[in-house]
């Protein structure tokens, strides 16, 4: 069972924590006057709608059987005055209802994807895209309803109660009796629905995330998936988490199917019974009709809500459900964080030094180490190669270097301070990196580049293509930098994506620029323009490669060999081809 899952089962054992709510509706906070003045205007709907039955009966048993046409009148006039006067407190409380509910929820979904964005590399290895969409996505719609009428429904629910079951009593307290002795009926029907109930709704939730993170999988690996001929495959696979999710669909549904109707016909079982005494109540003169008529429009306005209690019940279910993944998230603390002591150095000058440092992706050291006491120093502006084939631990040593995990033994200093000393936004606007696996975002080339400097022109854009000795591949785009790449740039080429991204990094004016395989996506003379480039501007910042192609770093001031986690050879190009080493076979079989 992997890491992701175990969490998941465990979440799924746990009560659900009265903790929950109370950080939920802590949103609330901000926006404390208005929703003050939206449940005030409630409780005047509130009492609006108690006023009707009264006048109502006022009617009935005086001007209206007497005949008497202008007090009667007068009283409908009241009525109609009062309808009106409640559409204006509606329409006034739903826009201030929709707005407190709007920004309540922008401010749960920022919260969610700023705290997504900072999670380290470790938790996106151990969860699925999709998991992680789905709760920073659809758990945050499923609040929608309850952070919109939540609050205003709990309110209308508790003053019709109160104030309608008050009424009641004043009324007519025999027929009242009756019919307050069965709220425990509803509290204990209730209680048994939320411990039978809560569980099959986590599940829903669950296994729509399973969903969410298959179809994102397949999607992302559609490529392979049409490769390998394996649609069918991945079909099957969604046809059982959908079997899931059907089955917790379904039993979720027969739990509201059984707790809905009891308390529908308990309600209208309560309603014949009273109109059955109060019926002979008036028969031997011991009620009049307007009373009767009063108690019965009250009555449906007490168990109303306490029937729409069932269907907010069950929406406070699904959301709790909801809410609880999310502050699960929320909860997940990054394991790469500024310390308390974090400083600013400032610019750097791009010194590197490993001392002793060994690092697994594994904390448990299960899977074994990917570094074994590796010791390393490159110097300010020095051009650096990792080579060594795959699993030697290059891309360990660039993922500790930007600081993306940390290691677990020694440590990893730039100009002298420990990496984890320096403020991460201070290192990451230092760190220019391309990886051989580019990615761009649905935009312009230009919005693209603006990712390094928010105001930065075309000018300064188109300068960055000619100083890296690629203006004629930006020449070859339809709209130059106004060209739109499309979804992970699938409008340009391989080539000219990987292009975007080397400028992307320049502009940056790293101090350490890293390149894992970058030119492994171009053609052979885009990569030499690149290289030349890069040669030219070499002692603006430290650059550590990573390559396969060992014709492309022979120029790198020192190449490293790594094998098996270990540094095993340190020299220039033809110093470790003349060891007749490990370097000099991988030379010979590569590049041979």
């Amino acid at each position: 069972m992997n890491h992701e899952i175990a969490i998941e089962e465990e979440f799924a054992k746990a009560a659900l924590k009265r903790a929950t709510w109370g950080r939920l509706f802590a949103y609330f906070k901000p926006h404390r006057r208005k929703l003050t003045i939206a449940l005030s205007l409630e409780a005047l709907w509130v009492v609006s709608m108690l006023i009707d039955p009264h006048l109502i009966k006022l009617a009935l048993n005086g001007p209206l059987p007497a005949g008497d046409i202008p007090a009667t009148a007068a009283l409908v006039g009241w009525i109609l005055l009062n309808v009106v006067s409640r559409a204006l407190l509606t329409r006034w409380e739903l826009r201030m209802t929709t707005r407190i509910g709007v920004q309540v929820q922008d401010a749960i979904r920022r919260n969610v994807f700023d705290h997504v964005q900072r999670l380290s590399m470790r938790y996106f290895d151990r969860t699925k895209q999709g998991r992680i969409i789905a709760r920073a996505d659809r758990d945050v719609d499923t609040l929608e309803h309850l952070i919109f009428w939540g609050p205003i429904l709990c309110t209308m629910m508790a003053l019709s109660l109160s104030l309608g079951t008050i009424w009641l009593v004043a009324v007519n307290a025999k027929l009242a009796a009756w019919i307050v002795l069965g709220f425990p009926f509803v509290f204990l029907t209730t209680r048994l629905f939320h411990r039978i109930g809560f569980p099959a709704y986590r599940k829903i939730r669950e296994s729509s995330a399973a969903i969410s993170a298959h179809v994102a999988e397949s999607i992302t690996g559609v490529r392979v998936v049409q490769a390998f001929n394996a649609e069918q495959r991945a079909l099957d696979e969604l046809e059982v988490k959908q079997a899931a999710y059907r089955g917790a669909v379904m039993r979720g549904a027969k739990i509201a199917s059984a707790y809905l109707p009891t308390l529908t016909v308990s309600f209208h079982g309560v309603m014949l019974l009273l109109l059955f005494f109060g019926g002979h109540a008036v028969l031997d003169g011991e009620m009049l009709v307007g009373d009767l008529v009063q108690f019965v429009l009250l009555l449906g306005f007490v168990l109303g809500p306490v029937e729409g209690l069932g269907g907010l019940y069950n929406e406070c279910l699904v959301a709790g459900a909801a809410a609880e993944r999310i502050f699960l998230l929320l909860d997940t603390d990054p394991e790469v964080q500024d310390p308390q002591d974090a400083v600013d150095p400032g610019r750097l000058t791009g010194e590197i030094v490993f001392d002793n440092v060994s690092f697994s992706y594994d904390p448990s050291g299960k899977d074994g180490r990917q570094l074994e006491h590796v010791s390393l120093s490159v110097a300010p502006g020095e051009t650096v190669a990792l080579v060594g084939h795959t699993g030697a631990g290059k891309t360990s040593v660039i993922n500790l270097l930007s600081r993306f995990y940390d290691a677990q033994e020694g440590e990893v200093r730039l100009d002298g301070i420990d990496v984890r000393k320096i403020k991460l936004d201070v290192l990451h606007d230092q760190t220019g990196i391309v990886l051989q696996s580019n990615f761009l975002f649905s935009g312009s080339v230009l919005e693209n580049l603006r990712f390094v400097h928010a105001g930065l022109t075309a000018e300064e854009a188109t300068r960055g293509f000619d100083e890296l000795g690629c203006r004629e591949v930006l020449d070859q785009l339809t709209n130059g930098v106004q060209t739109e790449v499309g979804e992970r740039g699938a409008n340009l080429s391989e080539g000219e994506r990987q292009i975007v991204c080397f400028v992307r990094a320049l502009l940056s004016e790293p101090a350490i620029l890293i390149l894992d395989e970058a030119t492994s996506s171009v053609d052979t003379r885009t990569e030499a323009l690149i290289l030349r480039a890069l040669e030219r501007l070499s002692d603006r910042q430290t650059t550590v490669v990573i390559a396969h192609r060992l014709s492309t770093i022979k120029h790198a001031d020192r190449i490293v060999v790594m094998e098996r986690g270990r540094v095993v050879e340190v020299g220039s190009h033809q110093e470790l081809l003349d060891q007749d080493g490990v370097y000099a076979n991988l030379y010979s079989e590569y590049d041979g």
